[in-house]
Order: C-alpha cells, then sequence, then structure tokens
C-alpha cells in the first residue's frame, strides 16, 4: 500500500511537472506566434520611401524624400554635408505641397530661425547649438 502511495505521489508530481512545462511551452509559442503576426503586418503595411541624392560640388548632398505613399509628392528636401550632417536649410511640406516647416542646420545641429506654418498662426524658433534661444509666435489675419 505505502508502494503505491508512493508510486501515486510520483505520478501525480509527473504529471504537475509536466502541465507546467505544456504550459511554459504554450506561453512561449503565443509570444512568437504575436511576434510572427506583429511582424508580418509592419512587413505588409510598411512601404519604401523615395529618396533623391544629389551631390553638389560644394562638398554638399542635396537630399529629397518623398512621401511613401505618393512618391512624386516632396515631403522634405535640404542639404547633408561632407560628413553626412544636416547642413543649411530644410523645408517640410504637407501633402497638399503647402510648407510645413522651414529648418535651419549647421553640421548637424539646429541653428537660426526655424519656421512653422500651421493654418491660423506662424511660429518662429531660434535656435543656437539645438537650444531654444527665443519663440515668437503670430497669428495670421486671411482676409
Amino acid at each position: 500500500m505505502l508502494r503505491e502511495r508512493k508510486k501515486k505521489v510520483k505520478f501525480i508530481t509527473l504529471i504537475k511537472v509536466l502541465e507546467i512545462v505544456i504550459i511554459k511551452i504554450f506561453r512561449d509559442m503565443k509570444t512568437w506566434i504575436s511576434m510572427v503576426i506583429l511582424l508580418l503586418g509592419l512587413t505588409v503595411f510598411s512601404q519604401e520611401q523615395r529618396v533623391d541624392f544629389e551631390k553638389l560640388n560644394n562638398d554638399f548632398i542635396k537630399a529629397t524624400y518623398y512621401f511613401a505613399n505618393n512618391d512624386s509628392m516632396i515631403e522634405r528636401e535640404g542639404f547633408f554635408n561632407k560628413e553626412g550632417k544636416l547642413d543649411s536649410t530644410w523645408v517640410s511640406y504637407d501633402m497638399e505641397g503647402n510648407k510645413t516647416t522651414i529648418a535651419i542646420y549647421k553640421n548637424g545641429k539646429k541653428d537660426g530661425v526655424w519656421t512653422y506654418f500651421k493654418k491660423d498662426k506662424l511660429s518662429l524658433v531660434t535656435y543656437k547649438d539645438n537650444e531654444i534661444t527665443n519663440v515668437e509666435v503670430k497669428t495670421l489675419v486671411v482676409n
């Protein structure tokens, strides 16, 4: 009888261990399946963005980025210096072709007056070495 009890305890212990292992495997599988579904979704919905680069004779490269869902409309354009850092003027546009931002970079850092265009206001933010030094907001009146 004692022997049967030991066998029964071992059997119950084995079942518990198997149950824990199966639960762990299922959780891990669930995580992997979720990750695979997420990655497939990102792959299906991701679109390549067209970018044109033009080397200029003054060690600058002009970059033109197009909207991912419309590769004939410019999203932003500007310049990289010979070190590959953002430099000079960068202009961003909305899907209708309206300017949204005019930005100034100097050797990869925000430097100068940035202009942000909104429907009814104009924001002027002045940067020096990536630090904001002044902010002005102007209300636009359309007649």
